[in-house]
């Protein structure tokens, strides 16, 4: 019985002695860990080095990241860099950042100064260390080419007899170290002499201690060096491992990084902490120590910080992304056009969400309600009060009619909107229209109109409290898109201008060199777009996600001047059914260039066009020619081959042939169907030049009431009087009814020579109408498009509109008399005494018959963020909002408030 008490209470004890220093243990331990979902580059780090100012510079194998309290800066070949491999870092007491890069060279950051020195001018560009002597020269070792060293503007190189160099180091006579891969050497100025204790030891780390003694890193374990005698550590001493990857000396401990953990040395006892003990990984690449005595370890998977330090780490936002015109039918996340952008957002810590449910057969206002209930879903799901909206294409219409309408919740911190026409679709204003006509149920394609665009724009616009990115691609330089040189600047679909159509004070206008690609998949040939490549997410997306000021994501971009209408051929609209070929013939009117389009609904075709004298342009006949299901290869090898580009994008259904000089005369386009459904499909083929004989087509109004006179007007600048004029006008429907036949007109000439005009009188349906107007002369064939609307009068507004103020809203009263019960939407446009624009924001209602007053508040947060007092201005439209919104009525004058003042308003 006593010795099992015995036992029991020695037991006992063991348990309490293990469990305490357990705890002890644990005490002991105060390792944070940061990784790339943190804010970080990138996992793996390779070097970490602290500047004057307090900021860490964290290098990576993809890219190296500033940190300074909340603000997280990641800098990688997309924003800078020679190279997105940082191999090491070193910063003068001036803040002079130098980056040694594996492959790119040297890169100097000095405020907004960025230079990198790069071969022939260094030995190598493949750099291994740079460090810094107590004169602040520059020194950087090379992978096989020895060491340089930088004095000023001058570089000096020197050669090794081993010249693989892993590290540099300086002793208190500001003597030079260094590392090799076989063996360390000492530099007294003049000569590089071997450590003689090191010899044909592969030497990966080095740090010279207070004392003046000497740590070397190697492969079998670290080597002391004080002066006289050398002494080694390894595994069996107590090491972690022998192999040492870096090594950071303290005045009474000696740091060891390894391939297995990390090892300290103090009082003689080697102490080891490894993933158990909260190291982000085992694999120790680099050691730092701040000024604070913090340690920073670099591992293969993070940094960890041992110490009293705890990184502010970036505080993101959930990202809601929104897809544009035409996604995936599944309206799955995956299978959409963001599908390589969510892992980038993943990878990177940034909660991302779909807005689902976002249709082209719903209209902006509907979009708008359904993104209102995606994004307070999110908030829900995450906590979080706002959201960073990112909007693709047309996602950014439908981004706005959310923002600037009274739907909205408060609960969007900033927008970034890619490639959106805010002015309309303008380059391809032709073929929309052929989407207009193909697509009778569906009010979106209606709403990327400029005529829709101009509506929408006066009853919209950017917020004075949400900043607004909007980048847009120049995409003329990228090789094989030499179709889109003749025209403006533009990213193959929409143009510069368009995009950069909004001004506000929160409004910034970036532009880089992407296509408007919004396949799921990348375009296989060698073209970068907005959601695809990752240097464009991380040259504008990565550190917008993180930062918590929401700056601009880029550089601004100069303003471009607005596109002018094309000059193009009269549209040829065919069936094509498979297997059939089919033959149009084009008119070309003088020799210069001209542009042969061609645009199907969906399956396949192949296009060549014959010039009057019998040449043939085909894909295999013209010096440059490029599909989306080929890698782009200049065509130097062949001869004879014509000065012409083809260029076929599968995933837009569409060939263009650019010739820079098209013969006189009757063009023919032979058209095959290539693919084998039985579908029948649309196919439109025109031409358009560059040409001398413009035509112009208007009409008097924008909007018109029922029984009032549509006046088309049509101008030929040749002043042709004798050309046959004719006009096709067709009701574009409501999404229900059938649209019913165009009507057909001869427009007649008057006055002027060259000018043509009718008046319609019986276009009695309310909502959209589209002419298409075609002039043809002996010579010459030209066609223009233009939409406009009629009312449906189907309400108006029949009192005086009452305003009053309070705190939070300017508050509108406005009586309206309802015709058909249904969806509504009144558009209120305030201004300031000098006409400046306050806020356009459109409400949407939903109405029954009869007269009824309706209520609408601009938040008092605009009007104080816009900071100008009254008396304001304020005007009011009224829309049928039941398909594309059409305009029905307007105040016949604009209110005139009190002298309201903008701070007596809450922010």
């Amino acid at each position: 019985m006593f010795n099992r008490v015995i036992c029991f209470r020695a037991l006992f004890a063991l348990l309490i002695f293990l469990a305490l220093n357990s705890i002890a243990h644990a005490d002991t331990l105060a390792f944070q860990t940061y990784t790339q979902r943190d804010g970080l580059a990138a996992d793996y780090i390779t070097s970490i080095a602290f500047a004057s100012d307090g900021a860490a510079w964290i290098g990576t194998a993809h890219g190296v990241t500033r940190i300074q309290d909340k603000y997280w800066f990641t800098y990688t070949e997309a924003n800078g860099l020679s190279n997105s491999w940082v191999k090491a870092i070193a910063i003068t007491p001036a803040r002079r950042v130098y980056l040694a890069t594996n492959g790119g060279g040297l890169d100097l950051f000095d405020g907004a100064t960025r230079r990198t020195y790069a071969a022939p001018t260094i030995p190598s560009n493949a750099l291994t260390t740079v460090v810094l002597d107590k004169q602040n020269r520059v020194w950087m070792g090379t992978d096989g080419y020895g060491i340089a060293r930088l004095d000023g503007e001058t570089w000096s190189t020197f050669s090794l007899a081993n010249n693989y160099i892993n590290a540099i180091a300086f002793d208190a006579n500001n003597n030079a170290w260094a590392a090799t891969n076989r063996g360390a050497f000492f530099f007294d100025g003049k000569t590089w002499t071997p450590a003689t204790g090191l010899t044909n030891t592969r030497v990966s780390a080095l740090a010279i201690a207070p004392d003046q003694k000497i740590w070397f890193g190697t492969d079998d374990g670290v080597i002391v060096y004080d002066g006289k005698t050398y002494r080694a550590y390894k595994k069996s001493d107590g090491l972690a491992d022998n192999r040492v990857r870096a090594i950071a000396v303290e005045a009474t401990r000696v740091w060891i990084g390894t391939a297995r953990g990390l090892s300290v040395l103090e009082a003689g006892q080697w102490t080891t902490y490894t993933r158990a003990d909260g190291l982000a990984d085992d694999q120790i690449n680099t050691i730092a120590i701040d000024a604070q005595k913090n340690l920073w370890v670099g591992t293969a998977r993070g940094l960890s910080i041992l110490g009293n330090l705890t990184l502010a780490r970036p505080t993101t936002l959930p990202v809601v992304l929104v897809h544009g015109w035409h996604t995936a039918d599944s309206d799955e996340f995956n299978d959409t056009e963001f599908r390589y952008l969510r892992q980038y957002l993943e990878a990177d810590g940034i909660p991302v969400f779909y807005a689902q449910g976002i249709s082209p057969y719903k209209t902006l206002l509907q979009n708008a309600a359904t993104l209102r209930d995606v994004i307070a879903d999110v908030k829900t799901k995450t906590g979080a009060a706002q959201v960073t909206l990112l909007a693709f294409s047309m996602g950014g219409l439908n981004a706005r009619a959310y923002l600037e309408s009274t739907l909205y919740q408060n609960d969007v911190r900033r927008a970034i909107i890619l490639g959106t026409p805010q002015a309309g679709v303008q380059m391809w204003y032709p073929l929309l229209t052929r989407e207009i006509q193909d697509r009778p149920d569906e009010p979106s394609v209606i709403e990327l109109t400029p005529e829709y665009a101009a509506l929408f724009n006066r009853t919209h616009q950017p917020r004075a409290t949400i900043p607004y990115d909007l980048l847009i691609g120049d995409a003329r330089e990228q090789a094989g898109l030499d179709l889109l040189k003749i025209f403006p600047a533009n990213d193959g679909l929409i143009d510069v201008w368009s995009a950069h159509a909004l001004t506000g004070p929160q409004v910034r206008r970036v532009m880089n060199k992407d296509v408007h690609g919004w396949d799921p998949s990348p375009l296989i040939f060698d073209l970068t777009s907005y959601l695809y490549p990752r240097k464009t997410y991380e040259q504008y997306l990565r550190n917008a996600f993180r930062d918590p000021d929401a700056r601009p994501i880029g550089l601004a971009a100069a303003p471009v001047e607005p596109i002018q209408p094309r000059n193009i051929t009269p549209m040829n609209v065919d069936t094509l059914r498979t297997n059939a070929t089919i033959t149009r013939t084009i008119l070309i009117d003088e020799n210069r260039a001209a542009r042969f389009i061609a645009r199907w609904s969906e399956g396949d075709v192949a296009l060549s066009v014959r010039a009057p004298d019998g040449t043939l342009y085909a894909s295999d006949t013209v010096s440059k020619s490029i599909s989306s299901n080929e890698t782009y290869v200049p065509r130097v090898s062949k001869k004879d081959l014509l000065d012409a580009t083809y260029l076929k994008a599968g995933s837009a259904n569409f060939i263009g042939y650019s010739i820079p000089r098209a013969q006189v005369g009757m063009w023919s386009l032979v058209a095959t169907r290539l693919d084998q459904a039985r579908t029948p499909i649309t196919l439109t083929t025109y031409a358009d030049l560059d040409a001398d004989v413009r035509f112009e087509v208007k009409t008097d109004r924008a909007w018109y009431r029922p029984g009032m006179p549509v006046i088309l007007e049509a101008t030929l600048s040749n002043r042709d009087a004798s050309a046959d004029v004719r006009a096709q006008i067709e009701w574009l429907g409501d999404g229900k009814s059938p649209r019913g036949a165009p009507i057909e007109s001869v427009l007649l000439h008057e006055g002027a020579p060259g000018f043509y005009a009718d008046a319609f009188t019986n276009l009695t349906r309310g909502g959209y109408y589209l002419a298409r107007v075609m002039a043809r002369g002996a010579n010459y064939a030209r066609e223009r498009q233009i939409i406009f609307s009629i009312s449906p009068q189907t309400a108006s507004f029949v009192a005086e509109v009452t305003t009053h103020a309070t705190r939070n809203a300017l508050n509108l009263d406005a009586a309206v008399n309802v015709a058909r019960a249904g969806e509504f939407a009144v558009g209120v446009t305030v201004r300031g005494p000098r006409g400046q624009l306050i806020a356009a924001l459109t409400a949407p209602f939903t109405l029954n018959g009869g007269t009824q007053n309706i209520a609408l508040a601009i938040p008092g947060r605009e009007i104080r963020a816009r900071g100008v007092d009254g008396p304001y201005t304020i005007e009011l439209i009224l829309m049928d909002a039941s398909w594309a919104a059409v305009q029905v009525d307007e105040l016949p004058k604009p209110i005139i408030t009190a002298p309201y003042r903008a701070n007596d308003f809450a922010e």
